[in-house]
């Protein structure tokens, strides 16, 4: 009830804030890409960075998707980040059939990089009905209330080839929850604008608006056309940067295993499998998208190029669409953690382009680089 009176509160705020911005400063195109309605294309010429932006995302917002992520080299050698984005979103309370509305969005913000990102626009509204499948097609849809946008990014690429992707991971109980549940995408949106490579990615986190604490409720994938990556991570206040090429929703710079000493041997004891009512937990391994990780970890090491220093992997792109499926999430089995998967992407960021299949029909991609061209 809480959650629900939450968001029906931000989805006021929001529809009260797009009436007071003025015509001068609305600006927005949108036009469908697929059949079905999921998948749209926007091109966001609005100040983004205005106060009366700035302000409205600070009074709400809320982000809660799974997702599932790697690092990888095609056989050219161009470094490319694939991903997943994963949320089961209902078309309302009384009825739970799957919806969603993804935006394909450019922005080429003054003085700041260009990029294309993919965002998800139901949280501009959750409980609106007009932001979900098919909504920007309606007669009564307003385009402005897309105007935060920007930070509902879960992914994106810019024209750096820097690529950042946020994922979930799992507060528990007794640790400090995120102060601002939409924070980490902001933090997304930042990293595009102004930084160029993952180092840069790094130190954004010191000095963006938002801080630690406001986005612990979620960890950062950055990778760049250098061929670098990092997991950004807070937990506790406490920031970790973790060099790994797999990501899904559990913390990889600290773990849930707890360590003790019997008969002078270290021995790790996995906890929390169970909660205090007996259920599980955890379904599998030591978090929430353990069985993903794995998974992906299992695939990617047939393709290991043993002859390179770095050892790092190299497939076709075909391939790592084939592990993006091995992990795409079903909402109808307890396996997956009944979630789903709304799209999965392919970003080269040697070319800054990005490759997104729509709500699991791998059948039909579109392709955009930085500029907002379809190739």
């Amino acid at each position: 009830m809480k959650k629900l009176l939450s968001c029906l509160m931000i989805a006021v705020l929001f529809s009260a804030f797009s009436c007071a911005l003025s015509e001068e400063s609305r600006s927005h195109s949108i036009f469908r890409l697929d059949e079905e309605g999921y998948l749209y294309y926007m091109d966001y010429s609005m100040d983004y960075y205005g106060p009366e932006v700035m302000n409205a995302l600070k009074e709400g917002g809320f982000i809660d998707a799974g997702c599932s992520s790697f690092f990888t080299h095609d056989p050219e050698g161009n470094p490319i980040t694939c991903r997943n984005y994963d949320y089961p979103h209902r078309v309302s309370q009384e009825d739970p059939s799957l919806t969603g509305l993804n935006i394909v969005l450019h922005c080429k913000p003054e003085g700041k990089y260009e990029s294309i990102a993919m965002a998800d626009a139901v949280w501009c509204g959750e409980r609106n009905p007009l932001l979900q499948k098919g909504g920007p097609d309606l007669p009564d849809f307003d385009i402005h209330l897309l105007d935060i946008l920007p930070y509902e990014c879960m992914d994106g690429i810019n024209e750096k080839g820097l690529c950042v992707s946020i994922l979930r991971v799992d507060i528990k109980p007794g640790e400090q929850p995120a102060r601002m549940p939409i924070a980490s995408s902001m933090l997304v949106r930042y990293m595009l604008d102004d930084c160029a490579n993952v180092a840069e990615a790094i130190q954004k986190v010191d000095t963006a608006i938002v801080t630690p604490e406001d986005w612990q409720g979620c960890h950062v994938f950055v990778t760049d056309a250098d061929g670098h990556y990092a997991v950004i991570e807070s937990r506790n206040s406490v920031v970790s940067v973790i060099d790994s090429d797999i990501v899904t929703n559990f913390y990889l710079g600290s773990d849930d295993i707890e360590d003790y000493y019997k008969n002078g041997n270290l021995r790790e004891e996995a906890v929390k499998i169970t909660d205090e009512y007996g259920d599980a937990a955890y379904r599998f391994g030591y978090g929430h998208g353990y069985h993903r990780f794995v998974t992906i970890a299992g695939q990617l090491e047939r393709y290991q190029d043993t002859n390179s220093e770095e050892r790092h992997t190299v497939m076709p792109r075909a391939a790592a669409l084939v592990i993006l499926q091995s992990v795409a999430q079903n909402p109808y089995t307890n396996v997956s953690g009944i979630s789903m998967t709304q799209y999965s992407a392919i970003y080269d960021n040697a070319h800054q382009t990005m490759e997104v299949w729509p709500f699991q029909n791998y059948q039909k991609s579109w392709v955009f680089d930085v500029t907002g061209t379809e190739q």
